[in-house]
């Protein structure tokens, strides 16, 4: 399985149901970015995601928060977030603990993956089949062709969405 390394470039709403999307881009890739993977999350694993981000610390322990600590408490390191496969329409992740020299592989929602990826810095990997089935080509996006509008005709105002959100997006703009 090749995967490679990805970072969160940012979020943006499902326009048809507006749900939180989470973008994955090529770990270290400069703007224009080329290609994102959008993957669909529910409000509070944003919410989780973007606080963590922006170093927002609850007073109380959050879901991810806890999770965290109780590694943290049982010296498991989180070595790697990896969403490994996508199946019927689901991203599929797995999350690599090692405690006391032992490797264990933990099933995890990519949402939940990387709401814990981003609170403890571990790297987040994309199976490289995944990425290359369900990337989206940003170039067409910051470049329409104006034969692809018609069958798309609100692709730019897309983009604009999900430029304008990922810039000024708040942990607030979550909430249930």
């Amino acid at each position: 399985m090749d995967s490679i390394a990805v970072d969160i470039a940012g979020f943006a709403y499902n326009a048809l149901n507006r749900e939180p999307v989470i973008l994955l881009k090529r770990k270290g890739e400069l703007e224009p970015i080329k290609s994102l993977v959008p993957i669909a999350v529910g409000p509070v694993e944003a919410q989780a995601i973007v606080s963590a981000l922006q170093g927002f610390e609850p007073p109380r322990p959050m879901t991810h928060d806890l999770m965290n600590n109780i590694l943290s408490t049982l010296h498991a390191d989180v070595r790697r977030v990896d969403v490994h496969s996508f199946h019927e329409g689901t991203f599929l992740a797995a999350i690599t603990l090692v405690q006391n020299g032992v490797t264990f592989i933990v099933d995890a929602r990519p949402s939940d993956a990387l709401a814990l990826a981003v609170r403890c810095g571990a790297p987040i990997y994309l199976d490289q089949d995944v990425f290359n089935a369900s990337s989206i080509e940003t170039k067409s996006m910051t470049q329409p062709n104006p034969a692809d509008d018609a069958q798309h005709p609100s692709i730019q105002e897309i983009y604009n969405q999900i430029h304008n959100f990922a810039e000024n997006v708040q942990p607030s703009d979550f909430k249930i």
